[in-house]
């Protein structure tokens, strides 16, 4: 069918078939679909079938649509049918009344009950449509149909005609799932017609359209480059895209200009004039003039609510348990054990005990873990509560088998949605989560960003209980702005009890012995041209061909495998990257093969496509380890007794397909957890994932957006975890290999460890390490090189007003040291407080 190729085929009815494919974190789909048309000249299949993609709205099977499609070659050899790409989809209602009452019919395709009511009271000749639009319907009382029925109909037939008003506006300056996002947004095609003429870039309101599409629609409405609303809008979108994710939280306002120049392909001149104090301020930015910096007001004001309730957190220094009866717990311990705490143990468990915040460091292998163990059991003998939490499930899950005690992500805990840190700021976090616990404890705290640790900080009532923050310091930064861990560390003005003795693996080990050297930036123990480094459970192998090193992990992995009886729990297979012939996604097709191999006859999901790296379809088993690739907040449950979601309420069956569905039961995932498939069902579209001690429900849509093959992971998913064996591959590039990538990989062990990769390129990358080229504010508030009133032309107080404006006439928190102190009960004796009040009648006023 080369003959079609780019072939533009316009005005297409169809109907949609099955969803083939969801990108969950795009509106991206794949659509199997017909046409409606048999006698219409487009490729179809045998079946008279074509696959459509582009980005799209959710469409139930049967929906019919009208659209303009482009004949795709490439994609037609990829899914082995004719294939197209979505160019536009036409809008409106049909005039006539046959064509009214199918669109109706297609709408209630759900709700059966509802479209015979209408057809036994409205004549098939009427217009159904407009009667619902010009509200007749209203007027009219249909037994069996109710006004919020009558209105939510209303309601789609409306939106349907708005659609088609805004594409007549605007034409393809913005994509069809766009034009549903305004719609979305405004509710009325006129209002948004009417805003988005005066300011283009209104549109970067609106849920689904970033500033790039915004930016592209408005440079084609005629907007100048440097037009100062453009100006403002695109700092906003360098700030975040090229100054966070470098785990930044402000920049000097030379490079941040030089950013934005190259990013809006404007001049310094253009830019500069938006920086001075005023209207940095008026942009949602904050400068300083005496360090020429600029930070974002958002990223400003939670660093400095950070560094005020550190501080505040920081005097209150009171004891949960008396130091009295901590002493002769620890003993009791002791002997309970046979065991004999360290001084620093020691000093954690009274710091602990005694502190607001406090902070539990050391590198790996000093018993950080043992010691948070020893704690919980101490104190829940005198009846002291925990809460436990991690960033990640698998770190949350590590903790939980150290201690034998519940414990569950950050976000699951806060009740954190994905993206909770783009939301607009509030003074005030959730403080009701914690019940009646008395420590809360934060394991793996190195991969917190500012964004989730202030979250942390100000959800802790510090007069009711204490918080500990445990982790490893020089292990891998947050995925995102901040250096919170280090930070706090290396603050005089914090709690903080660093383990320095290594107790996990015996000191010939060798695997701690390394991590040590490169922790402390020692000479390394080998060089780039000896062929191998062997230190007991440690060994190193000097390969520079990547297929090569590829082969045998493949191999090594192999062979633990079989000793370990085909168990892949106490397996893990670290890479330093997802494609390429040493890529997380072809080392785990080809463990795959062996680990979860295919049995004839039983169920797996097999992606609709191709994958451009392994080049052969994605493929889930039942009994594979996969991987979390992104958060969810409304993740469905799973009965694992019947393979079916949980039920929590049903709508009305009285009611239009929009709303008639079923509400289940769902939880929060995060991205890095994992677990195994329970179950796959083909004939229902669907697959479940045993996470921690949950089922989950994964639809075949997008799946292999969600989910990922986790035999072989990358180390920066990998932190957190922890495994017997641990085999790693380092590409020869070096491609994100530095000290703290290699310390992190090689301290995931707890037995062997074997490394294949070049040595040359090793002795190079571990000069480097990542945190020492963060730069954030709070370490600078915290040593006093800045302070928070003094940093721009605008007090803390001021922003925060201007973020988060309190109701008038609102009492104002008291915020004094006074307020977060804890509360003091005494216990007056009645018959002394009678006996003051006789005296005080009988001597009067002044005695």
């Amino acid at each position: 069918m080369a003959g079609y190729d780019q072939q533009l085929f316009k005005n297409v009815a169809l109907r949609i078939t099955k969803q083939l494919f969801e990108r969950s974190d795009t509106d991206y789909r794949v659509y199997g679909a017909e046409p409606l048309d048999p006698n219409l000249q487009i490729p179809v299949d045998k079946f008279g079938s074509l696959t459509i993609s582009g980005e799209m709205g959710h469409y139930d099977d049967g929906t019919m649509v009208k659209m303009d499609i482009l004949y795709d070659e490439p994609a037609s050899h990829r899914y082995d049918r004719p294939s197209f790409q979505l160019k536009a989809i036409h809008y409106g209602l049909p005039e006539d009344a046959n064509g009214q009452w199918a669109f109706l019919g297609q709408v209630l395709s759900k709700s059966p009950a509802t479209l015979s009511r209408l057809i036994d009271n409205v004549p098939p000749n009427e217009k159904i449509l407009d009667l619902l639009l010009n509200g007749t319907l209203l007027d009219k009382k249909i037994k069996g149909i109710g006004e919020k029925t009558l209105l939510k109909l209303q309601a789609l037939v409306k939106k349907n005609t708005d659609l088609s008003i805004l594409m007549d506006a605007f034409g393809d300056r913005l994509t069809p799932i766009a034009y549903q996002h305004v719609f979305d947004h405004f509710g009325d095609a006129k209002r948004a017609i009417k805003r988005i003429d005066a300011d283009p870039y209104v549109l970067i309101e609106v849920g689904g359209i970033g500033f790039k599409t915004a930016d592209k629609f408005a440079l084609a409405a005629g907007v100048p480059r440097n037009d100062p609303r453009r100006i403002r809008f695109g700092m906003q979108f360098v700030f975040n895209t090229e100054i966070l994710p470098r785990g930044n939280t402000f920049a000097s306002i030379k490079f941040f200009v030089a950013r934005c120049t190259a990013a809006l392909d404007v001049a310094p001149v253009d830019v500069n004039p938006q920086l001075t104090p005023e209207a940095a301020w008026q942009n949602g930015f904050l400068v300083n003039e005496e360090y020429q910096l600029v930070t974002s007001l958002l990223m400003f004001i939670k660093e400095a609510d950070l560094y005020r309730d550190i501080k505040q957190a920081h005097k209150q220094v009171w004891p949960v348990l008396e130091e009295k009866k901590l002493k002769t717990a620890i003993t009791e311990f002791e002997e309970a054990h046979q065991v004999h705490l360290d001084d620093e143990q020691r000093a954690f468990l009274f710091t602990a005990n005694s502190h607001g915040i406090t902070v539990l460091n050391g590198a790996a292998g000093t018993g950080k873990t043992w010691i948070i163990n020893a704690f919980v059991e101490i104190m829940e003998k005198h009846n002291r509560k925990f809460t436990l939490m991690a960033p990640t499930g698998r770190a949350a899950k590590v903790l939980r088998d150290y201690t034998d005690h519940t414990a569950t992500t950050i976000h699951a805990r806060l009740g954190l949605m994905p993206g909770f840190e783009f939301s607009a700021y509030t003074r005030q976090g959730n403080q009701d989560v914690y019940g009646k616990s008395d420590f809360v404890v934060v394991d793996e705290s190195s991969m917190l960003t500012a964004d989730l640790a202030w979250e942390i900080v100000r959800s802790i009532v510090y007069e009711k209980r204490h918080l500990i923050f445990v982790g490893d310091a020089f292990q891998l930064p947050a995925i995102g702005p901040g250096n919170f861990l280090t930070d706090l560390a290396n603050c005089a003005a914090v709690a903080t009890v660093t383990l320095t003795h290594v107790y996990r693996q015996g000191a010939k080990s060798g695997i701690l012995d390394l991590a040590s050297t490169v922790r402390n930036r020692e000479p390394l123990p080998f060089n780039a041209a000896q062929p191998a480094y062997l230190s007991g459970a440690l060994r190193l192998y000097n390969q520079r061909d990547e297929v090569t090193i590829a082969n045998t992990l493949i191999a090594a992995y192999h062979s633990l495998w079989l000793s370990a009886a085909h168990d892949t729990s106490q397996l893990l297979l670290l890479v330093n990257r997802n494609k390429g012939t040493l890529g997380r996604m072809q080392m785990n097709a080809r463990i795959q093969q062996f680990a979860c191999p295919a049995v004839p006859g039983r169920p797996e999901y097999v992606a609709p496509y191709i994958n451009p790296d392994t080049e052969e379809p994605d493929v889930f088993r039942l009994g594979d380890k996969v991987m979390v690739l992104q958060n969810d907040g409304r993740a469905q449950l799973v009965d694992p007794k019947d393979n079916k979601r949980i039920v929590q309420t049903k709508d009305d069956e009285d009611d239009v397909a929009a709303s008639d569905r079923v509400d289940y039961q769902t939880t929060i995932i995060t991205n890095g957890d994992t677990g195994v498939i329970t179950h796959i069902d083909p004939r229902r579209h669907f697959l479940v994932v045993h996470i921690d001690d949950e089922y989950i429900y994964f639809s075949f849509g997008g799946v292999t957006n969600r989910l990922a093959l986790a035999y072989a992971v990358t180390v920066y998913k990998s932190q957190g975890g922890q495994a017997k064996h641990v085999l790693i591959g380092l590409a020869p590039s070096g491609t994100m290999v530095d000290a703290q990538s290699f310390y992190t990989a090689i301290t995931r062990a707890e037995a062997t460890v074997d490394c294949y990769g070049d040595f040359g390129m090793l002795t190079g990358k571990l000069d480097y390490v990542p945190t020492e080229h963060r730069h954030d504010l709070l370490t600078n508030f915290l040593d006093g090189r800045l302070q928070p009133d003094k940093f721009g032309a605008h007090t803390t107080a001021e922003i925060r007003d201007y973020l988060a404006p309190l109701p008038q006439d609102a009492p104002v928190p008291d915020q004094s040291e006074a307020a977060h102190k804890p509360k003091l009960r005494v216990e007056v004796d009645p018959t002394l407080v009678d006996f003051l009040k006789k005296t005080q009648k009988k001597d009067g006023p002044e005695s």
